[in-house]
């Protein structure tokens, strides 16, 4: 979101109400997307809108005091500070306090995470890395929208001293430069969207064409004369940018030309003379657009927070509620906090701005570290900590330790890594090596040949036969999560259950071929999990009891169990080879006729589907002696 607000009412160039009115478009086009409501699919596109709007404004600043010379980089970038930080640290102090009370430590963890990138204007780059804009990790979804003011601010540093040297070299090269350096920025952006989306969707580069085209507008020699019919045209290209836009369009693609190029010709020709002026002008709009920082900086954490302690779709009055929460918020930012500081009825002085705006933004940054080394627990770690469920650091997913003599390796997916412990206490350290969500044996694995991780999935079980020779290993201890679809290699479809499960006994057999005479292969079965409870434990039951609107079980029917079909078929396979050995892992987990989740004070599962160490322990207390 554009934090820029250029002249307004309080400044002192001429105030254009239209782009206050194009402003509320945009964030009601953003917040509209966020309820999840589906009016709006492509919504999100109202950022792109801002992203012009700042180009525009930003410049227009810059290059009116550069004519004059009046400009000062300092003096720029203490009014962005006054204009962001005061607003955006209430925000993060509210919304950190409200996750410290709701959040799981599972979810609270990357919440801290982008809570400190957040804090030093880093979150785009931090989500480039851990978070798709469509599908990221919970705990980072309540600080998600900030991205855009890591991309802001990144250009508030770097494009000033663009048109510095630009005027430097040749002043009329400002416009040309701008123009060829956003072309490159769009050629980047498309070549990035479908070899690197996140890195296209989130990072300055890709999405400097935005900026660039409102900049150029603002570069123009003259202003053009007003058009209503071109100004209309540019809101029916925001509109249909709004809606044909979707998740699945390449962002920042061919298709985000529509709400680019349509704001550009709104900036450029709108007026209070023509229709497109005089509707963006209407007071309801030009209000929203001043307090539209305020509006999406609130709106995010309000809908997540509340999306985050509801099971199913938030009611559409309490959603519509949210949304007018937001803009009530919106409004307090703006008259509170964003123009008594602006207007220097607040911090007055340079270095009391500073000197605030830094200590506001180092406690958080300071409390993210901590929350990301679970210094810092939220309110749930306290029942976390005593149901034995706080995940542990997840190991590598293949770590050869130690270098001395071992006598087994944990094989498998990330089920493998959750016993690594509780086999460690009981047989000594062992070897572990894992691939996350791969089950594979010789020819046959749960991966599609299209999937990127495929080959390096089909590779594990020559690593295992390679591993189980050079260290002399005379166990595997084999752990899946072992419900999963089969495909023989070079198969794009599925093999179904009966095929799937007969492939795969063939091939468990092809490899138990290929170890050492002697190696016993230990199954442990698919472990009943716990969201085979209903779906309201789909997150786990630490996850379930932070909804308020549905009860969490502690144990549910065993013939709901997963995996009870498969397990047969691993334990007739080991019935009728001797070179493998089944653990029921059922056993110990279940008691009359039910599958526990909770046993004896301690959770046996610390999401859907992973054993905490607890659980581990129980499985791994019926596994036969080792030879």
């Amino acid at each position: 979101m554009s934090a820029a607000h250029g002249a307004g009412p309080s400044g002192a160039a001429t105030y254009r109400p239209e782009i206050d009115g194009l402003r509320a478009i945009a964030v009601g086009g953003v917040v509209a997307h966020h309820t999840g409501l589906g009016l709006v699919p492509g919504g999100f596109t109202g950022v792109d809108v801002f992203f012009v709007i700042s180009g525009f404004l930003i410049t227009g600043i810059i290059a009116g005091e550069m004519a004059t010379g009046t400009f000062s980089q300092w003096r720029f970038l203490e009014r962005r500070i006054r204009r962001i930080v005061p607003a955006l640290a209430a925000m993060l102090w509210v919304t950190a306090m409200a996750a410290w009370a709701i959040l799981t430590p599972e979810d609270f963890r990357p919440f801290a995470q982008s809570l400190t990138a957040v804090s030093v204007f880093g979150s785009n780059l931090l989500f480039t890395q851990d978070a798709g804009y469509f599908a990221s990790a919970e705990g980072m979804l309540p600080l998600l929208h900030t991205w855009t003011l890591g991309v802001e601010e990144q250009y508030y540093l770097i494009f000033p001293l663009l048109l510095i040297l630009c005027r430097r070299w040749k002043p009329g090269s400002m416009m040309p430069v701008v123009a060829a350096l956003g072309g490159l920025s769009f050629v980047l952006a498309m070549v990035l969207a479908a070899s690197w989306p996140q890195g296209a969707f989130y990072l300055l580069p890709t999405r400097f064409w935005e900026f660039a085209l409102g900049a150029v507008c603002a570069l123009l020699p003259a202003r053009p004369r007003p058009n209503g019919w071109l100004a209309l045209a540019g809101l029916a290209l925001i509109a249909a940018g709004f809606w044909l836009i979707g998740p699945e369009t390449p962002a920042p693609g061919a298709m985000f030309l529509l709400p680019t190029v349509g704001t550009a010709l709104v900036i450029l020709f709108a007026a209070p003379q023509n229709a497109a002026g005089r509707l963006l002008s209407l007071a309801p709009l030009t209000w929203l657009g001043l307090v539209s920082f305020g509006t999406y900086l609130w709106h995010q954490p309000l809908l997540v927070l509340a999306k985050y302690v509801w099971f199913g779709g938030l009611p559409l009055a309490v959603t519509l509620g949210l949304v007018a929460g937001s803009v009530a918020l919106g409004a307090a930012s703006y008259y509170l906090i964003e123009q008594p500081v602006r207007q220097k009825r607040l911090l007055a002085s340079r270095g009391a701005l500073l000197a605030l705006c830094a200590a506001a933004l180092a406690i958080p940054a300071a409390a993210g570290v901590a929350g990301h080394l679970r210094w810092w627990l939220p309110a749930s770690g306290a029942e976390a900590e005593r149901l034995g469920a706080l995940q542990t650091d997840v190991a590598p997913f293949e770590a050869v330790t130690p270098a001395g003599p071992v006598n087994y390796v944990v094989f498998g997916d990330s089920h493998a890594g959750a016993y690594r412990q509780a086999l460690s206490e009981r047989f000594g350290e062992g070897v572990l090596l894992s691939f996350p969500s791969c089950l594979a044996a010789p020819g046959v694995s749960n991966k599609r040949p299209e999937e990127a991780d495929a080959a390096g999935c089909g590779a594990m079980p020559d690593r295992l036969v390679q591993l189980v020779s050079e260290r002399k290993l005379r166990t595997v201890f084999w752990a899946q999560l072992w419900e999963r679809d089969m495909f023989a290699d070079g198969l794009a479809a599925p093999l179904g259950f009966n095929a799937g499960a007969k492939r795969l006994e063939q091939a468990m057999q092809r490899l138990a071929d290929r170890l050492p005479a002697g190696t016993r292969i230990v199954i442990l079965g698919n472990v009943p999990t716990a969201q085979a409870g209903g779906p309201q434990l789909e997150g786990g039951w630490l996850r379930c009891r932070a909804y308020r609107n549905v009860a969490c079980p502690a144990s549910y029917p065993s013939g709901k169990a997963q995996g009870i079909a498969i397990n047969d078929r691993l334990k007739a396979l080991a019935a009728r080879d001797p070179r493998f050995t089944y653990v029921d892992t059922a056993a110990p987990l279940c008691r009359s006729g039910r599958c526990l989740i909770v046993q004896d004070g301690t959770l046996n599962y610390w999401d859907p589907h992973h054993l905490t160490l607890a659980g581990a322990r129980r499985v791994v207390a019926t596994v036969p002696n080792l030879p």
